[in-house]
């Protein structure tokens, strides 16, 4: 069985980093460890030895260009790639966020789909390369970009939609001590989280299941939108082969 605490990865004292792999997939073949990581934003990262014995050859920065310019990658982070879920124009809509944040949460998540498709097809293309392991993917607090990514990638593994629901539920917590954490420590006016109330911090469940429904009906699923993204299947039977153990 895959746990939380089996997954969960030291990398130089970075919040909410994890192992994507332990999961059961596509014909019962689990989710391959040690290829296929989450987490927030590597710029906070301080310790090159740490990043050195952690490997990533592959890493996806998803994060808004202002983002990126207010909170640079340490130097010896040189294989990135710029791939954001969200234009850097995007704003939340504020009517919106009154209301329930499961259901702020869900809209949020449809607009990555709706904006951030050649994003999703560029990485999903990078990925399908031997040389891209390990991969690591990261938004600022690791929670709701990073989600809706690593829900697209474990839905095209085949690991249920239950899993996929616990593991974005995962990082409430480890965002709430990742912001108590920053509020000394970061300065930026148009911070992604600094600025959000508390129940938007938090990675209620009920934001990634009613997400899942709404791409149910809309596309048949994730991999049906992956699909309309013109994502041929090759690439993705190549996801599969890399990333699942064999039978």
């Amino acid at each position: 069985m895959t746990t939380a605490s089996t997954r969960k990865v030291d990398l130089g004292g970075i919040y909410n980093v994890r192992d994507l792999g332990g999961f059961p997939g596509t014909d019962g073949r689990r989710v391959r460890r040690g290829m296929l990581f989450r987490s927030s934003s590597l710029h906070r990262l301080g310790d090159a030895d740490a990043w050195r014995e952690f490997g990533a050859r592959c890493v996806v920065d998803l994060r808004y260009d202002r983002e990126r310019d207010a909170f640079p990658l340490p130097d010896f982070i040189t294989n990135d790639t710029h791939a954001p879920l969200l234009p850097n124009h995007w704003r939340s809509d504020a009517e919106a966020k009154k209301g329930k944040p499961e259901t702020f949460l869900s809209g949020v998540f449809q607009d990555m789909l709706e904006l951030g498709g050649p994003s999703v097809r560029e990485i999903l293309h990078a990925l399908a390369d031997a040389d891209s392991y390990p991969a690591v993917f990261f938004c600022m607090a690791g929670k709701d970009r990073t989600g809706v990514l690593a829900a697209i990638l474990l839905s095209l593994l085949g690991v249920s939609e239950a899993d996929i629901v616990a593991d974005f539920e995962l990082s409430g917590s480890e965002v709430i001590a990742l912001v108590d954490h920053l509020r000394s420590r970061e300065d930026f006016e148009d911070h992604p989280m600094m600025n959000q109330p508390v129940e938007h911090l938090r990675a209620p469940r009920g934001a990634m299941e009613l997400f899942l429904a709404e791409v149910d009906v809309k596309y048949g699923g994730l991999p049906g939108y992956v699909r309309s993204l013109n994502v041929d299947e090759a690439t993705v039977e190549t996801l599969r082969e890399l990333l699942l153990e064999e039978a």
